[in-house]
């Protein structure tokens, strides 16, 4: 055995014991199990009356690996001799928890790539991966407006460990998730639509947080970041294993002032100098067993600038965020059920001028919802069927209909700001929806595949019926093909519907979102069997998708209405076509990752005489991305941004000017050893002025300096 480890030769455990004499156990090596396919697990844990079953399993590199014998062709190994006793193995799943990685394109970013960028906020680290659009108001995604494949930001549905948190009064706060990065494992990506997952109209994007304290009971981590325009982040992160629970705490406070731009005129100057920003996290989770309970709280004021219009340089918004959640998984024989219940409620108070009272809305939404799914493992696969409710209340100024009994709406001038129950004096309404869903999923050796069907009832629209097919192929060297098409619903949110301002006005007749999405895509990987001291891992993914959108709802500028210049109305037809395109190589400590990630979309859209306020996307985006090794624990990090914006915008005198490409370049120094993490970071290294979002000026060059420490 020892001679065989000297060699770096693969060693096939057929079967593993953890006993301490045992084989698997003695080799006082950390091993790791390359791939275990979702229907051999499932049919081995049928068979054996075990209550575990593993989908799917993909882990990296090893010292030891599940490999052929010697001289025997690992094709002809039948199933019953790859039999694991699995019963007496801990194995953790990195998975996808959004869904099967099989069938589409799912982006998984690590937390040790996310410690290598020079980022804070689950915003930053989106704006790196292909095929997202990440749009801000302000410095450290203060308020941040999240899309993909030419979407809009009211079509993303986000998740925290698999928990729907968006929000139905408005997709402006789909990131209010009060997690710190530093509790963050990873971020997951799902590009497209899936059958079971409702809202992701043209993505979802899932949040997951530590999932186990490797070899030590606890793990705590200090961090200190400062940096220009008077920064400050202060953040503590717990995760703390007993036995069979863990629990995670975290905590941050984050402030900065405004930015100012590379030569400013007057106006933008003045915008600039409001957007500054004030932020808290809390956030606490307990895992035992099947059980999984979070909660988490953000409080958040940020000075936006000319956010929602260049009339005014000083308008400000301040939210409240509050959410708690429960998830029980229990397996039985070849059955796993899944129940879950979730709370959400968001108080947000939005200025035109700050701290005037000269105009203002304030909004309180609450969202209630409850799942239930079963999954059932056979000789020909998993079938899945599911049912889940939500009801969604909101409280106004502005938004819903005119509930106090007299039906006279109060000034918003005569509000005390900090008082929420006086919204239940003025507007608001209620809506509940019933979402169901039937899967089957078929595998036979290297061909998997599933079709489904879910349906929507929801009290203010109807019943609507959807579904999807999908099927993909695994080659046993070469990687996965996969073609899949779904049917895609949304449902206007209460901006929508009801929103009434100056000059903007929503549209009570609004129809649901509708969308076909087809794609086709291929993803694998080269590497070697055993260490990566042998050579490089090479990764690609390619996918090609085009969606036929229907009633699309966008807030479109009519210049000749002048009651009504800003309104929302249904797109008859919006069709998306795009490309995206990721390859990374791994070699070792000195070249740790060198990547390239393109996406090109294109939007089939004709507004006639009117212009698009929420439709101009990213017809391009490239990021290309280094990492490296200097000396010993020293390191750095290197990434280059390209994006090209279609459409136009209102600058800061009012004039409709067209978006400019535009190239950024980030970079991170960093040291590290076991206990601390020293980091040097610097956005926008060029200075470069640029436009995101209407009139917005974004941040020139910022600096930052970041002290980690890990105590245990």
């Amino acid at each position: 055995m020892f001679k065989t480890i000297l060699k770096q030769q693969g060693i096939r455990f057929r079967q593993f014991s953890h006993k301490a004499y045992a084989a698997f156990c003695s080799l006082h090596r950390e091993v790791t199990i390359g791939r275990v396919a979702a229907y051999m697990t499932d049919l081995e844990m049928l068979k054996s009356g075990k209550s575990i079953a593993v989908s799917a399993l993909l882990l990296f590199s090893g010292i030891a690996a599940v490999e052929a014998d010697e001289g025997v062709p690992k094709d002809s190994v039948p199933l019953e001799a790859q039999q694991l006793s699995l019963q007496e193995v801990l194995v953790v799943s990195h998975k996808a928890e959004v869904n099967s990685e099989a069938y589409r394109l799912i982006t998984q970013v690590s937390q040790a790539e996310i410690e290598a960028l020079p980022i804070q906020t689950v915003a930053d680290i989106l704006q790196y991966l292909p095929g997202v659009d990440v749009r801000t108001r302000g410095a450290n995604g203060a308020q941040a407006d999240i899309s993909m494949r030419g979407g809009t930001f009211d079509q993303v549905l986000v998740l925290l460990n698999g928990v729907p948190l968006s929000d139905f009064h408005t997709g402006h706060y789909a990131l209010n998730i009060p997690v710190s990065t530093e509790m963050i494992e990873r971020v997951e990506v799902l590009q497209g639509t899936s059958a079971n997952l409702h809202g992701a109209f043209s993505g979802a994007i899932n949040i997951v947080t530590k999932q186990a304290v490797s070899r030590q009971p606890s793990d705590v981590r200090l961090k200190l970041t400062a940096g220009m325009n008077g920064l400050v982040n202060p953040e503590v992160a717990a995760s703390i294993q007993k036995d069979e629970a863990l629990f995670n705490l975290s905590a941050e406070y984050s402030r900065a002032e405004g930015y100012y731009a590379p030569r400013p005129t007057e106006k933008e100057a003045t915008a600039c100098r409001n957007s500054d920003f004030q932020l808290a996290n809390i956030y606490f989770q307990t895992r035992w067993r099947g059980l999984d309970v979070q909660a988490g709280a953000q409080w958040k004021d940020a000075g936006l600038g000319m956010g929602y219009g260049f009339g005014s340089q000083d308008q400000f918004d301040a939210t409240r965020t509050a959410f708690a959640s429960g998830r029980y998984e229990h397996r039985w024989g070849a059955w796993r059920l899944d129940a879950q219940a979730a709370y959400r409620a968001n108080y947000d108070r939005y200025e035109w001028h700050r701290d005037q009272r000269l105009y203002g809305n304030f909004h309180f939404a609450q969202t209630a919802s409850a799942a239930l799914s079963a999954h059932y493992a056979s000789k020909i696969g998993t079938t899945s069927f599911g049912v889940s409710v939500r009801n969604e209340n909101m409280h106004s100024t502005n938004l819903g209909d005119t509930i106090n009994p007299d039906g006279q709406v109060p000034n918003v001038a005569d509000f005390p700001l900090a008082d929420v129950r006086v919204l239940d004096l003025v507007k608001g309404g209620n809506r509940f929806h019933t979402n169901y869903y039937a899967e089957q999923t078929f595998y036979y050796a290297g061909l998997s595949a599933s079709i489904g069907i879910n349906g929507t009832y929801n009290t203010q629209f109807g019943h609507h019926v959807g579904g999807g097919a999908n099927i993909g192929y695994e080659f046993k060297k070469a990687g996965t093909i996969y073609v899949n098409a779904n049917r895609s619903l949304r449902m206007p949110t209460f901006t929508d519907l009801y929103y009434n301002a100056g000059n903007q006005l929503g549209n009570r007749n609004l129809k649901p979102e509708e969308a076909w999405l087809l794609s086709i895509g291929y993803k694998g990987n080269l590497s070697p069997t055993l260490s990566s001291r042998e050579g490089g891992r090479f990764s690609w993914a390619v996918d090609w998708y085009y969606r036929w959108g229907k009633n699309i709802i966008d807030w479109v500028y009519v210049p000749t209405d002048t009651k009504r210049p800003f309104h929302a109305e249904n797109q008859q037809q919006v069709n998306a076509t795009g490309l995206e395109l990721s390859l990374a190589y791994r070699l070792n400590e000195w070249l740790r990752c060198v990547s390239v990630d393109y996406a090109y979309t294109y939007l089939d859209l004709d507004l006639k005489e009117a212009g698009s306020r929420y439709l101009d996307y990213l017809s391009h985006k490239l990021a290309i991305h280094l990492e490296h090794g200097i000396y010993k624990g020293l390191g750095a990090s290197w990434t280059v941004r390209f994006q090209k914006r279609e459409g136009q915008y209102n600058n800061a005198e009012g004039e409709v000017a067209d978006y400019q490409p535009v190239w950024l370049l980030d970079g991170s120094v960093y040291w590290q050893n076991k206990y601390l993490r020293v980091s040097a970071d610097c956005t926008n290294m060029t200075n470069t002025r640029y436009y995101d979002y209407g009139g917005i000026l974004q941040p020139g060059a910022w600096a930052k300096v970041s002290i980690k420490a890990k105590l245990y």
